[in-house]
């Protein structure tokens, strides 16, 4: 379950951050489940999901550039 637990942290992280932030957690986040699992690809949707929205709610990117 070491997929849960990554994801409830991320969510957790992503609730607290800011445009300075964010990034900085995604990049952990994306290098710990490459870690973990060998690559992106079997990145739950939820997570994708997660991520466009908070970027395009703190204004890093409009819809039409994700």
């Amino acid at each position: 379950m070491k997929k849960d637990s990554l994801i409830k942290a991320l969510k957790e992280e992503v609730k607290r951050s800011n445009p300075i932030t964010f990034p900085i957690y995604v990049d952990s986040f994306t290098n710990l489940w490459q870690y973990e699992f060998g690559s992106l690809d079997d990145l739950p949707p939820e997570v994708e999901k997660l991520i466009s929205y908070r970027i395009m709610e703190l204004g890093l990117m409009d819809d039409d550039e994700i």
